[in-house]
């Protein structure tokens, strides 16, 4: 048996139930002059409390609703952010493809890397491109700053390429003036050092200085000569005593490609020799031209400067003399002495101003044909 409290709940609850029935028909019954008065009054007071709560819950969800659009547009910018320097680097690195294409010619298929879920260290790339684009097992793959690798596996529309961080990776090589021939490989290092390169078995005779360029030497492989491959960072110890080993730095790092080329076998190996190298030389050249150009500048506007001193000089010295006569005053007027027959005229003291000597009225000269 329920408890008398829950059996008082239940009756209140069924006699305000009954109430507000019975008001209701109440209110339908009533006639349009008596209807709108009592409507206004149950607003007014039983119906204040739900309207206020109304109103807040809406403001309420409007608030929310607008919280979260901030939230969503806050993100949508940040995405932005975020992606803005990735574009950025995209589009750079295809108008330098595009700068490729140009020097090679003919002979390349440009296509889309992507990177492998799940592979911790860059070993590979999928292409966006297979045989129905004529690509084939071996054919090299570069960008414009370098070798990336080499197709290993290829299917109709995708292909899979291994990058220089693979363990199997191996590339006959020269320096750029052709004094050391060897073989780079990847360089088995720990931490950061895992993403640099071996040039092995160069010559002992053969000596090469850091930041040297090394390029594809065409032999023994699919690799046609000239494909830049890394600079020198420093000769690594060993224990040989007839060669050296030298330690590169990679022209292309693995992990920020989203464009490559691949070199089909048509490609011109003239132009192939010489697409890498002649970027390296001009880029240098520029770099010395604009450091000329900027040394000629200084050294016109250090010579305009000094001119333009030693005439501000030369002025401010003409005013100071200027200044100076003008506070001695005029000199004063001496006056001549008499003459006297026989006598010999003094000379006059320096910076004295002779007065002009009296004439006398017989000594105007006449004009010709006067009368005395």
């Amino acid at each position: 048996m329920p408890p008398r409290s829950a059996r008082s709940g239940n009756r209140l609850d069924t006699g305000l139930l009954i109430a507000c029935g019975l008001a209701s028909v109440l209110a339908l019954l009533l006639p349009d002059r008596l209807s709108d008065p009592v409507a206004g009054i149950v607003r007014r007071t039983v119906l204040s409390p739900l309207l206020a709560a109304q109103q807040r819950t809406e403001s309420m969800r409007a608030a929310i609703a607008a919280r979260g659009a901030a939230l969503q547009t806050g993100a949508s910018v940040a995405e932005q952010a975020l992606r803005a320097p990735r574009l950025e680097r995209e589009n750079d690195a295809l108008r330098a493809l595009l700068g490729l294409a140009g020097r090679v010619r003919s002979g390349f298929v440009v296509a889309e890397a992507f990177h492998p879920t799940g592979v911790v260290d860059d070993f590979t790339l999928t292409i966006a491109a297979g045989t129905a684009s004529g690509l084939t097992a071996y054919a090299p793959v570069v960008t414009a700053d370098g070798l990336v690798g080499m197709i290993e596996a290829v299917d109709r529309g995708t292909s899979l390429a291994i990058t220089w961080a693979h363990p199997d990776f191996r590339v006959s090589a020269v320096s750029e003036d052709e004094t050391a021939f060897g073989i780079v490989q990847p360089h088995f290092g720990q931490g950061a050092d895992r993403y640099l390169l071996e040039l092995r078995g160069v010559p002992f005779r053969a000596s090469l200085d850091s930041g040297s360029l090394v390029v594809s030497s065409g032999l023994g492989g699919p690799y046609p000569r000239g494909i830049a491959i890394g600079t020198v960072i420093s000769e690594l110890p060993t224990i040989e005593r007839w060669s050296r080993t030298y330690l590169l730095r990679p022209a292309v790092l693995p992990s920020t490609l989203s464009a490559v080329m691949v070199l089909l076998p048509s490609a011109p190996r003239d132009s192939l020799r010489t697409a890498w190298t002649n970027v390296q030389a001009s880029d240098s050249a520029m770099r010395a031209i604009v450091a000329a150009s900027d040394s000629s500048a200084r050294q016109a506007a250090m010579a305009e400067l000094a001119a333009r001193r030693r005439v501000m000089q030369a002025a401010a010295d003409s005013a100071r003399a200027d200044s100076a006569l003008a506070g001695l005053g005029p000199a004063p007027a001496v006056r001549a002495p008499t003459i006297t027959p026989g006598a010999r005229t003094p000379a006059p003291l320096p910076g004295a101003r002779v007065a002009p000597p009296a004439t006398r009225p017989d000594s105007v000269r006449r004009p010709p044909g006067a009368p005395r």
